[in-house]
C-alpha cells in the first residue's frame, strides 16, 4: 500500500471536493465584487491541478460560470475566485502580491493560510468542513461580504 499520500488523500476526499465545490458555488451568492455585473461570465480560476475542478464541473449550472485549472499563476489574468489547492507549489506569498487590492477572492484549504492572507481557507474542525475569513484580507481587496456568510466563518486576523 504504499502509494502517493497525495493521491491517496484527494481520493479518500471525493465528497470532501464535491463539499468544498458546493461551498464555493454559494459563496457566488454572499460575496459582492466591486465592478462585477450578474449578466457577465463568472469566472472560477483552480491553481495547478486538484480534484475540485470535477465536482464544480459536475455542480448544476443556474448561471454562467467559467471553471479552468491554470498550471501556473502567470497565466491568470481575471478571475472572481481563485482556488489554491493543498499541494500547490506556489507560495501562498506570491499569490497574495500578484493579487494584492484586486477584487478576487483568494480560497486556499492549507492550514494557517488564512492567517496569512488568504481571504478564506477550508479547515477540517471536528470532522467538519468548515471555513475561514480573513476580514483584513477581505477588506483590502475591496470584495464584500455578507453578514449571513460571516456567522458561519471563522473570523482569523
Amino acid at each position: 500500500m504504499g502509494g502517493n499520500p497525495i493521491v491517496a488523500q484527494e481520493n479518500a476526499g471525493g465528497k470532501e471536493y464535491a463539499l468544498k465545490a458546493a461551498f464555493l458555488y454559494r459563496f457566488i451568492d454572499y460575496v459582492n465584487w466591486k465592478d462585477y455585473s450578474k449578466n457577465q461570465a463568472f469566472k472560477i480560476a483552480v491553481l495547478e491541478q486538484s480534484p475540485i475542478t470535477a465536482s464544480l464541473l459536475e455542480m448544476p449550472k443556474n448561471k454562467k460560470i467559467d471553471i479552468k485549472e491554470y498550471k501556473n499563476l502567470d497565466e491568470i489574468s481575471f478571475c472572481n475566485i481563485l482556488f489554491v489547492p493543498y499541494n500547490s507549489t506556489i507560495p501562498i506569498e506570491t499569490i497574495l502580491s500578484k493579487f494584492s487590492g484586486k477584487p478576487v477572492l483568494i480560497v486556499t484549504e492549507r492550514n494557517g493560510y488564512g492567517k496569512k492572507g488568504a481571504q478564506m481557507n477550508f479547515v477540517i474542525v471536528e470532522n467538519k468542513l468548515k471555513f475561514e475569513v480573513n476580514l483584513k484580507a477581505i477588506n483590502k481587496s475591496g470584495i464584500g461580504i455578507s453578514s449571513f456568510l460571516l456567522q458561519h466563518a471563522i473570523i482569523v486576523q
